[in-house]
């Protein structure tokens, strides 16, 4: 874990050297107050003490504890400013690297998951560069040097000193295993748990609707237990490691009363020295037992961080070393497969949308149709074939500045805790407030904003949580209006909009084709009649392509489309009285 934290450190790894550094000349300076104190009681015993001695041994005593302090000060300062800075860095490149990761990594992680990767694994581990570490490298280089000291002392006394460290390093090593086993047992019942809890947070209007609160809902309840079993066999299956380890060291000093006491009355070592080994040998355990203790919190912390790890390890999607300006905005599919966990989704498809026109994606549900407009925003790329936007393929494209040719409405509208003002301005957080209402207007929003109680500075709550489904959808779509970018992408733009209001919206859209290359997926048909070009997708091909009348006279997959959608409207409930 030392050597993937050093990793991590990059360009600031000599600060954390030039810390442990200091951390080990402090541990110097703590131990060698003791030579000093050995040679005083040494002189005492021998009763040749001197009072200019002892005060220039008492004065090197304060010069090694100040050298010390000053030490420890250093390092403290050093290593701590070091650890939250590179905290901080790593918490930016962890934003940026998921950023960047193709879409395909967050249809596979859990929100709970996630949640626990960018908050709690990395509030985890921020100690262990900042106070951990530091303890760890002063509980190994203490006992060291107090270990050297005594053995220019006494060797004999030393071993005996020394004598169940082996045993105890042998079970500390053998412990590492265990808690690196259970931590990650740990870890993962903790993002169970979160992800079931924000599940049940998420859905607790369906779960209420069909009465599965509390204990009914068995998915939390069976989280929770698995996250307390976890925590129970991190305790029993450590306890007694943790206690043979304790007690192996604490058997030393009895092998030192033993010993000593044999030396001592046989005349083959002197009192200062037996008191000597007394003292300095709960000094030299000390650390020792610290060791396990801060072993232990190194080990869930080394969950936390090879999540990290692994994480960053992903691949993102590579991007172009040059910036290629593009002349103008048609974007064009050369034969373009995708599959997605070996699941084909499209095959084969081509088809071209000339700078300034509109282009239609119909075809029932799971055909591809929001896959298409996902490739060309690059939120995962293709297997086979090429897309290009300018006549240039979009791997040769910045990801940023791709998107920064793009204006996108979800089918999933999400808003933020925010006034309705900064949704709308997400996209151009410089636009006034009167170009946001324009927008606003434009996308048929403007009135019933004016409604709410603070109009344009309501705050909406997170996910938009205080509007309906329409009121969403269109507040997203002044957001993409107010961006001005050059591509659109409307994702079932119209899905949830009621019909009073679908003639509107689509006069919003209309406004955009005039300067926009515009690519609308629709279920509502009517919404996309005027569209220069209709493509019909069906099981990832495109099975017909053209305007509306002429797909219609074609009698084929767009007919009925456009048939089943018209008999859906004169739906109605029977009554079970008739």
């Amino acid at each position: 874990m030392i050597k993937e934290l050093f990793n991590l450190a990059g360009e600031r790894k000599s600060q954390l050297i030039q810390g442990t550094i200091l951390y080990i000349i402090s541990s110097l300076f703590a131990a060698a107050p003791y030579a000093f104190l050995y040679l005083i009681l040494d002189a005492l015993f021998k009763q040749s003490l001197e009072n200019q001695k002892v005060a220039i041994w008492i004065g090197l005593i304060i010069l090694c504890l100040i050298i010390q302090g000053l030490s420890l000060y250093t390092a403290n300062r050093v290593t701590y400013l070091t650890s939250y800075r590179m905290m901080g860095d790593l918490r930016l490149r962890l934003g940026d690297h998921i950023r960047k990761l193709p879409m395909g990594f967050f249809s596979q992680t859990q929100v709970g998951d996630l949640n626990s990767l960018v908050s709690d694994d990395m509030r985890k581990i921020e100690p262990i560069p900042s106070w951990v570490y530091p303890k760890i490298v002063s509980a190994i280089a203490l006992p060291i040097l107090i270990a050297t000291f005594l053995f220019f002392v006494d060797w004999r006394m030393t071993l005996a000193t020394l004598t169940g460290v082996p045993v105890a390093v042998a079970i500390y090593f053998g412990t590492q295993r265990i808690q690196k086993q259970v931590a990650q047992v740990q870890k993962q019942a903790i993002v169970s748990a979160n992800s079931r809890m924000i599940e049940y947070i998420q859905g607790l209007a369906v779960i209420k609707a069909f009465n599965q609160t509390g204990k009914r809902f068995n998915k939390l309840e069976k989280a929770l237990n698995e996250y307390r079993q976890a925590n129970l066999a991190m305790v029993t299956r450590l306890t007694i490691p943790v206690l043979a380890f304790a007690g192996i060291l604490d058997l030393g000093a009895a092998v030192i009363l033993f010993v000593g006491s044999y030396l001592l009355f046989g005349g083959q070592m002197t009192v200062p020295t037996f008191l000597l080994f007394l003292v300095l040998s709960l000094r030299l355990y000390a650390p020792m037992h610290q060791l396990v203790e801060y072993s232990a919190m190194m080990r869930m912390m080394d969950a936390a961080l090879d999540r990290i790890t692994d994480v960053l390890r992903i691949k993102p999607l590579p991007e172009p070393a040059e910036y290629k300006e593009l002349k103008n905005f048609d974007i064009e599919f050369l034969d373009v497969c995708f599959s997605y966990e070996n699941t084909p989704i499209l095959q084969n498809i081509s088809f071209q949308v000339t700078e300034g026109s509109t282009t239609a994606l119909v075809g029932v549900s799971g055909s591809g149709k929001t896959t298409i407009t996902n490739l060309i925003a690059r939120f995962w790329d293709v297997n086979d074939g090429e897309i290009l936007v300018g006549g240039v393929n979009i791997k040769d494209l910045p990801i940023d500045d791709l998107l920064s040719h793009m204006s996108i409405v979800f089918q999933d509208v999400y808003l933020f805790n925010d006034t309705i003002l900064n949704n709308i301005k997400f996209g151009k957080k410089d636009a006034t407030r009167e170009e946001a209402i324009a927008s606003a207007k434009t996308s048929q929003c403007h009135e019933f904003i004016q409604q709410l109680p603070h109009g344009y500075d309501t705050i909406i709550g997170e996910g938009g949580a205080t509007l309906s489904g329409g009121e969403k959808q269109r507040i997203s779509i002044a957001r993409a209006i107010l961006k001005d970018a050059p591509i659109v992408l409307l994702d079932e733009a119209t899905a949830s909009v009621d019909p009073e209001n679908e003639i509107a919206i689509q006069k919003a859209i209309n406004s955009l084709v005039q300067s926009k290359t515009l690519i609308i997926i629709a279920h509502s048909l009517s919404t996309i009649t005027s569209a220069d070009q209709i493509l019909v997708i069906n099981q990832g091909q495109i099975v017909e392509r053209g305007k509306h009348e002429h797909l219609l006279s074609m009698n084929g997959v767009y007919q009925r489309l456009w048939e089943s959608r018209q008999q859906a409207k004169s739906w109605k409930v029977v009554s079970k009285l008739s």
